[in-house]
């Protein structure tokens, strides 16, 4: 080894700087040590400019009339932010063998490009070199209007590959199954351990290690198989050589009935402090689920971001975990079917999703814990019948938020800026889409975090599809972690 080289400051950021230009971040910066309080000081990042991206695209297993198309977008950048040097070389939506032709492209910055609608669906991955390739970020959207397993909606946006994942609300239920689907871009094989936690706490599960992903290829691990009858789960998904893209598919029934099915959008890691955002508003069941993966009893406090301003849930302003354990709560009373978040403050490190139903439960999305916005969101929105509502929420101090929202050729439709009064959560509605845009969105002052919800009519044709969906908004990684510009935007940066 050579003589830089066993400084071990300097393995470690070389080991970064090559998972990054791996990975395809637009913009790598180096924050200084994270602060869990709501505000906190920030220090001024380094940045180092990349021009790759790979990002995987799950698809549901084909079944009855479902259709699947993955959208996807290099959108449109703030003035002034760095990219590739180059022509613009265009993005590749394609099949993962690496002899599979591609089946759609980005060609030119903010404008959206797309799959062919599939009624065999394949995972697709969206990848290339150059200017375009940062800010990237697509959606992978099924509907079915009928059968036995896929009735409904199932979006979730393309995910970057990486070593680390939580999910939380999974179940090996008899009622329920749910998938965790890994997807390895890399032309290497990959190997996985995935951790279980139940509401007995931490499951033994030898089944659940060694997984092998193979190159440019998928593996799924059935929960129902290797943890039947154990509810509320959480998993923690680790790759032990190479990287993969993990997801949970989750179809649910009662009385062989399908009652939808969607993706589990993933949840931060671990910390003593985590947002739940975007709650759907509207009729329908709310469960809070909280994992405590440490060894320690937790003791967890509830504060609801309500659009009124922050309150504690009467009889749920405190909430015990036991050590290695998964709890649920059902908020929908509390909630009373205003758009909220939630804030959780705990003494242990836990995560956490929401779990919400239509008024008729026969339709579901789920939301996992989030890191507070520290630059500009993007999110693809697919084509949907009914209006879609983007919940910002200021868990701390007053905070300031802008918004655009694009079309398909990058027109913008909506801008906007607005304050987000201390401890509320304001919901922006934007109306139906017949085909797919794209939303932006930056926090500007304070601490926000973020999502968008779309639930159905309230009173529903015969005929329509229900569509239900959460998707959270999570920093580019263009802008991810380039601190500096205000005082208080690092707390979630965990």
């Amino acid at each position: 080894m050579s003589r830089l080289l066993s400084d071990p400051r300097l393995r470690i950021g070389a080991v970064v700087a090559a998972m990054a230009v791996l990975a395809g971040l637009g913009v790598i910066t180096h924050p200084g040590k994270a602060d869990t309080r709501v505000e906190a000081a920030t220090t001024e990042p380094t940045r180092a400019i990349v021009n790759r991206t790979a990002l995987a695209c799950p698809v549901l297993s084909a079944s009855g009339k479902m259709t699947s198309v993955v959208n996807a977008v290099a959108p449109t950048l703030p003035d002034g932010t760095p990219t590739a040097a180059g022509a613009a070389q265009p993005l590749s939506i394609a099949p993962l063998p690496a002899t599979a032709n591609p089946v759609g492209s980005l060609l030119k910055r903010g404008t959206i490009g797309s799959s062919p609608v599939a009624t065999n669906p394949v995972p697709l991955s969206i990848q290339g070199t150059g200017p375009l390739a940062a800010g990237t970020v697509g959606t992978s959207t099924a509907t079915a209007p009928d059968g036995e397993v896929n009735r409904g909606m199932a979006s979730v946006p393309c995910q970057l590959p990486g070593s680390d994942f939580w999910f939380v609300g999974a179940s090996g239920a008899s009622d329920r199954r749910d998938v965790l689907v890994l997807t390895n871009l890399d032309s290497l094989n990959a190997e996985v351990n995935v951790s279980v936690y139940s509401r007995a706490g931490a499951a033994d599960l030898p089944a659940a290690r060694g997984i092998v992903v193979p190159a440019r290829g998928t593996s799924e691990l059935f929960l129902r198989q290797i943890a039947p009858n154990l509810r509320d789960i959480a998993l923690h998904v680790e790759s032990t050589g190479g990287r993969v893209a993990a997801a949970v598919r989750s179809n649910a029934s009662s009385a062989g009935k399908p009652l939808g099915v969607d993706w589990l959008n993933q949840s931060s890691a671990p910390a003593t402090m985590s947002f739940v955002p975007a709650v759907a508003p509207g009729k329908g069941g709310r469960i809070l689920s909280i994992a405590n993966p440490t060894d320690l009893q937790a003791t967890v406090g509830l504060t609801i971001n309500g659009p009124n301003g922050p309150f504690k849930p009467a009889g749920l302003e405190t909430v015990t975990v036991d050590a290695g354990a998964v709890k649920s709560v059902a908020l929908d009373k509390v909630l009373n079917g205003d758009p909220s978040a939630i804030t959780l403050t705990s003494d242990q490190p836990v995560t956490a999703a929401m779990r919400a139903t239509d008024a008729s439960q026969t339709e579901f999305s789920s939301i996992g814990s989030a890191d507070a916005l520290a630059g500009p969101a993007y999110l693809v929105l697919p084509a949907h019948r009914q209006p879609v509502v983007l919940q910002v929420t200021a868990p701390g101090k007053t905070a300031s938020v802008k918004f655009e929202l694009r079309d398909a050729v990058g027109r913008a439709l909506v801008t906007r800026a607005l304050d987000i009064v201390n401890g509320a959560t304001t919901p922006i509605s934007f109306p139906a889409q017949p085909r797919a845009t794209y939303l932006m969105v930056q926090q500007t002052r304070g601490t926000v975090v973020a999502g968008v919800t779309l639930m159905p009519a309230a009173k529903p044709s015969k005929d329509d599809v229900p569509q239900v969906a959460a998707w959270p908004l999570s920093t580019s990684l263009v802008f991810r972690a380039q601190l500096g510009a205000q005082p208080d935007v690092s707390a979630a940066l965990r």
